[in-house]
This record gives C-alpha cells, structure tokens and sequence, in this order.
C-alpha cells in the first residue's frame, strides 16, 4: 500500500475548515482516510468506503464497510452509517438566556441519519450487495459536522457559557434522544486532529443508569445531572 502523505491531507483539511463557503462535499473526500474512527470495533479488513449510497430515501452521506472478528473467531461484516455536514455549520444557536437548542442543519443531520440507517438495515438488497448477514451488523455511526469555533451561533453569552450550554445540550440529546444507540458527534477537527497524530480519539464511556454514553474526541463533554 502507498504511503499517506498525512500531513499534505491535515493541511488541505484544515483549509477546508477555515473557507468561509461550504465544503461538504471536498471534507467527505478526506474521510476515508480517518476510518479507523468511523467504526467501533477493530476490522480485520476494510471491504468498502462509499458517499452517498443510493436508497429509496436519498443518498445516504458515507458508509463505512468492514470485516470484523465476533467472539467465535468468524468473520462478519458490518456497515457504519454516517451523516456528514459541511465545517462551516453550527450544532447549536440561542434559545434563551440559559439554554441553546439544535441548529436546523444539526436537525437535519439526525433525521438523515436515522432514515438512511433505518432504510438500510430493511434493505435486502443492501445486505446482499455487502454480504451482511443480520441487520443489527448495519450500525448507526454519527453525525459529522461543524468545527470548534462553530459550536454555537453568536450571540450575547461569554465564552465560558457558551461552552457550558453546549455541554449541556449536547449531554441531554445524548443521554434522552441517541440513548444506546451509539451515535456519536464529531466535528470536522476530530478527523483533522487523527489526521495530524494517526490515532483515534479518546473515547470515554460515562453510565447513566442503564445508558452507556460514548464521548468521542475534542468535545470532551461531561455528563451531569445538573
């Protein structure tokens, strides 16, 4: 295999990231460089990486397919749904003086992404096409979107603020909405930090009762009942 010249792709990325226009389609491209963290388990083999799959519902943004080992030993494929926005959006606008709520592209993305999933795990087609024998193996990634300074739309609050009500919006979606799910939220500098260091991030799992929260990379969000 050739070697990935890692650092020319964090640059274009980062670039990317700071256009003023969207870049959707451009960021997308560079995914299949950073799969390692699109997908839970370790594969013993990738199958396939493809934007935009054809579904009755529309064009689901990017599909992870991988082999990987079940407790037997025995191979088994899985497929990773991801629903993919440009770096330029934002996850969270004002709402109140004490509370932000999801922006309508953040919206979007969940209602794509629990289509396409849902779409695909009933789609014999699909399963046959890539050799999926059960439709739990066809798995919710997450959704891909914004970057670090887009967070929250501007407004009025401090920067300390901000950063606490996006904690809190983000847990209570996490904790009430995505539930065991798995689903996870990565911004656009999660993948450009792994493109820069050649690692995933840290994941850190936080109970809540019988729900198991995954927290991925930069957002480094924490649970709390407050």
């Amino acid at each position: 295999m050739d070697e990935i010249d890692t650092s020319a792709l964090s640059t274009r990325l980062q670039a990317l990231i700071s256009d003023t226009h969207h870049k959707e389609s451009e960021c997308k491209e560079l995914l299949t460089h950073a799969r390692d963290i699109l997908v839970k388990a370790t594969p013993s083999r990738y199958i396939d990486q493809d934007s935009e799959y054809r579904g009755h519902t529309g064009d689901s943004d990017y599909l992870v397919i991988c082999a990987t080992l079940d407790e037997a030993g025995q191979e088994c494929i899985e497929a990773y749904v991801w629903e993919a926005k440009a770096p330029q959006c934002f996850l969270f606008e004002p709402d109140t003086e004490t509370r932000v709520r999801p922006t309508k592209e953040f919206v979007s993305a969940e209602n794509q992404l629990l289509h396409y999933f849902a779409e695909l795990q009933d789609s014999e087609q699909f399963k046959e096409e890539f050799n999926i024998t059960h439709h739990e193996n066809i798995k919710l990634g997450g959704i891909i979107i914004g970057s670090r300074k887009r967070l929250v739309k501007s407004s009025s609050y401090s920067q300390s603020k901000t950063t606490r009500l996006f904690k809190r919006a983000l847990n209570v979606r996490k904790r009430y909405l995505y539930g065991q799910s798995g689903i996870k939220v990565m911004t656009w500098d999660d993948i450009l930090d792994y493109l820069k260091g050649g690692s995933p991030p840290k994941r850190q799992a936080v109970k809540q009762g019988r729900v198991s929260i995954t927290i991925t990379g930069i957002l480094n969000v924490v649970t709390s009942d407050d």
